[in-house]
């Protein structure tokens, strides 16, 4: 036997075959079976027009009986409902029948239709081929119920594909959020190797590859992104960060129980403010395309060099009785030949920066 490909004219070979059998020209005389039988025909050539014509040849030919060999059917197959790749169903593609074609989806309705009744096992064949014109006899009736059971197997498969992807993803998500907490760098190939490890400790998926289309659906749904980090530390400062945090959180908790047992007026806080001698927008209007804006100020050091505050507030909204300032000063010392202004309800000490040190603590808790 041999195969071989060829392309080929639908229409020329409705001509030749004219040419062979003789035209008929009183249509109006068709029955509906030589209909139907033309029908199939129109549509087995136009199929094969499209897609090429595949013609096998064998040097002993024999009729086949469906009916006794089975399910057998040459052109159908188990891959024809392959849904293990998680693609829809070929709803599109035609299977043939004994008395026409027809698409998955509505072969799958038919088997539903096929098993519905009540009154018996499965409708009769006559009612079957009634409402199903594909429909001529018992084997296609047989071959409706394998289309259906065949469907069942594989959505089941792709249920249990469905449910172990998600697993996959519910964990891989609870390690890059305990990794990013921890101040770990992650990227793709993190992510794919993560989830690798996740599916061959816990056996979810067969066949899994955490394929990059993957990994991009899975950084969508989580709402993760490319980030320019902003700032490295060490691991001993990270770690430390999360330990003030945490005893941070702990120390406000407990400043809420104590609230409720005490008045609110002998409760305060003190937070330090820093001010710039100078303020100034560090944007301005300027002609497009310019490299270099430049402004004018009364005093250049005036936008680095600043003082700070520290208020005394009440947690019943009252204020303190003095304010403490800090300036900075060359030294960390006033001049001696000039007079500095001096306020009751203000404490002003120098420093050779304005970032309160521990000795302006002491000297702001004495007063």
């Amino acid at each position: 036997s041999f195969t071989s490909f060829i392309m080929f004219s639908a229409s020329r070979v409705v001509a030749l075959l004219a040419d062979q059998l003789g035209i008929d020209s009183d249509l109006s005389s068709a029955t509906r079976e030589e209909r139907k039988l033309a029908g199939t025909f129109a549509h087995l050539l136009k199929e094969a027009a499209l897609d090429s014509l595949i013609y096998d040849e064998n040097e002993e030919l024999e009729t086949v009986d469906p009916q006794d060999h089975g399910d057998y059917d040459p052109d159908w197959g188990e891959a024809d409902l392959d849904l293990v790749n998680d693609l829809p169903p070929p709803d599109r593609k035609r299977f043939i029948f004994s008395m026409g074609a027809a698409t998955l989806e509505t072969i799958l309705v038919a088997a539903k239709d096929y098993r519905s009744t009540t009154m018996k096992a499965h409708r009769t064949l006559d009612a079957m081929r009634k409402d199903y014109r594909f429909i001529g006899n018992e084997y296609d009736l047989r071959k409706l119920e394998q289309f259906a059971k065949e469907a069942d197997e594989d959505s089941t498969r792709r249920a249990g594909r469905i449910m172990g992807l998600q697993n996959i993803a519910n964990d891989l998500y609870k390690e890059v959020v305990e990794a990013i907490e921890e101040g770990y760098s992650i990227h793709d190939v993190d992510l794919q190797i993560m989830a690798l490890n996740i599916n061959r400790a816990n056996n979810y998926v067969t066949n899994f590859d955490a394929s990059q289309s993957w990994v991009t659906r899975f950084k969508q749904k989580c709402r993760l992104g490319s980030r320019r980090v902003t700032k490295f530390v060490s691991k001993k400062n990270f770690v430390n960060d999360a330990k003030i945090k945490k005893e941070a959180d702990e120390f406000v908790a407990g400043i809420k129980q104590e609230m409720k047992t005490r008045p609110l007026n002998t409760i305060c806080n003190a937070d330090q403010s820093g001010f710039l001698k100078e303020l100034h927008s560090k944007r301005s209007l300027a002609p497009i395309g310019q490299k270099t804006v430049i402004r004018i100020v009364q005093s250049t050091a005036s936008l680095t060099h600043s003082y700070t505050v520290m208020p005394l507030v009440f947690t019943d909204g009252s204020m303190g009785d003095y304010l403490f300032v800090v300036l900075q000063e060359p030294g960390g010392q006033f001049p001696k030949n000039k007079a500095i202004f001096n306020a009751p309800n203000l404490i002003v000490t120098a420093g050779t920066s304005h970032i309160m040190t521990k000795q302006h603590m002491k000297e702001w808790a004495a007063k």
